[in-house]
């Protein structure tokens, strides 16, 4: 954890990098470059906040959605896919190097020039980050980060679930309050509607109640369905981050036109291409581009590297020079009212929670990414009348939900603390299988060796073995 550095890049904002760095008069003594600014405003930390937080959602996603076979690798075996061990060092230093030091700066400036607009939005940003980090490595710096610390302690799992229950609660009470100085432009996510941030924040406690459902399924099932009620009302709702031709998606630049010039990276699994398939979703050929000369989808083997008809091109959904990077949506925020009501009324893993609340948001769902992705009144009626989707409320099962989530939250990496939370639930271990793991699933990411070289004492306590549970579950 490359603390030393901090100071310094907490104020190199910018998307293109053009504010440059105040503190670097401390440690050289040369002449002053007039276009470098010695301060920064609130309206250029915040999107340069919401960028990095957009490519922390990306560098989770990459790994976590071939975890759970929604996307493998394309370069052959042993790839992430197979569960292979992997560190999310990017992830790792995009967190503490850029993400918390511009947040923590927000709220500092919000609170001194009494603008609880930024405040609040930056402490909603700040608890989803907290969400993606902890998820990923359980116990982790957050108290006594972003400080000249050099060997700064972990907080535990658990304390962090509360912290970001803090954050939230602070940023609703920020949002809520009218003075101060607002975001507009420089909201690249919702334009300075406080009102969207605010269902996002109710959205979020809702998801990080949903987590903990493992420890009491009651509780997190009660907490998760009051919070939904002042949460996403609409696909309008989403929290996304939009790019174009200017500002590249990732998924459009690092993966869809490195396998249009032949540098293979990952495609679409045979694990959701063949669940797709079994329902003739409409949603497929959106999302995934056959391959010249295929007329059948299929998707890479897991563990395999082989195998797909398919690709992530530029014509994709999910890969074109104007996708976003989702990071919550309405259709998120569906399937966990869905499972909320399900757990509520008796359901398990194996039986079946009957409730009309239930199916209504488990269609809900269903039809809130359909109509995200385009797909036509007609064809969408047509799939969510079929007997595997219309399965009726005294029918409903927890596979039926999780299958659809599944699908729903195509590359938010959030998706694999839904299956860890069971198990795994119906997925087959990959080809190829990691032999480390034992026949096990892997259950986190490895510290970064940057931080265990810097603060090997502290992470050291920390460790655990990559099959190992984490708290929440």
């Amino acid at each position: 954890m490359k603390y030393r550095f901090k100071k310094t890049l907490k104020t190199m904002l910018g998307l293109s990098l053009l504010l440059g760095m105040s503190s670097c008069e401390k440690y050289l003594d040369i002449n002053v470059n007039p276009i470098l600014k010695s301060d920064v405003t609130m309206a250029e930390i915040l999107p340069t906040a919401q960028f990095y937080t957009s490519e922390l959602s990306y560098s989770q996603a990459y790994i976590t959605c071939q975890y759970i076979q929604q996307i493998g690798s394309n370069v052959g075996q042993n790839g992430i896919d197979a569960q292979a061990e992997t560190d999310n060092s990017g992830g790792w230093s995009n967190f503490y190097l850029n993400v918390l030091p511009n947040l923590n700066t927000l709220i500092k400036k919000s609170d001194a020039q009494a603008s609880p607009a930024y405040g609040g939005i930056a402490k909603v940003l700040l608890a989803y980050n907290l969400g993606i980090a902890t998820v990923n490595w359980e116990n982790i710096p957050f108290t006594e980060a972003d400080k000249l610390n050099f060997a700064p302690n972990y907080d535990s799992q658990e304390s962090i679930y509360g912290q970001i229950n803090t954050l939230l609660d602070a940023g609703i009470a920020d949002l809520a309050k009218n003075t101060g100085s607002k975001p507009t432009t420089d909201d690249l996510i919702y334009g300075g509607d406080l009102t969207k941030w605010t269902k996002l924040a109710y959205t979020l406690k809702a998801r990080y109640a949903m987590h903990q459902s493992a420890k009491n399924p009651t509780k997190a099932a009660t907490d998760a369905l009051a919070a939904l009620s002042k949460g996403f009302t609409s696909n309008a709702d989403d929290f996304q981050l939009m790019y174009n031709s200017r500002n590249l998606s990732p998924w459009y630049s690092r993966v869809a036109l490195a396998n249009n010039t032949g540098n293979l990276t990952v495609t679409f699994s045979n694990t959701l291409v063949s669940k797709m398939n079994d329902l003739a979703d409409p949603r497929l050929p959106i999302m995934a581009t056959l391959r010249k000369n295929q007329t059948v989808y299929a998707g890479v083997l897991p563990g395999r590297g082989s195998g797909a008809t398919v690709d992530f091109t530029t014509a994709g959904w999910y890969s074109n020079v104007n996708s976003p990077i989702q990071m919550s949506t309405f259709a998120e925020a569906k399937a966990i009212e869905a499972e909320a009501n399900f757990i509520l009324n008796g359901g398990t893993k194996t039986s079946v929670g009957s409730t009309a609340k239930a199916y209504d948001a488990y269609i809900a769902m269903i039809d809130a990414s359909m109509s995200k992705l385009g797909v036509s009144a007609t064809a969408k009626a047509a799939f969510l009348a079929k007997e595997a989707v219309a399965v009726k409320a005294e029918k409903l099962k927890l596979e039926n939900i999780l299958n659809q989530k599944f699908v729903a939250m195509f590359l938010i990496g959030d998706i694999w603390t839904d299956y860890r939370r069971y198990d795994y639930f119906s997925l087959s271990l990959p080809e190829q299988h990691n032999v480390d793991l034992n026949g096990k699933w892997i259950q986190r990411m490895r510290y970064p060796s940057s931080e265990t070289a810097r603060n090997s004492a502290v992470a050291q306590k920390n460790f655990k073995n990559l099959t190992d549970k984490m708290w929440l579950f």
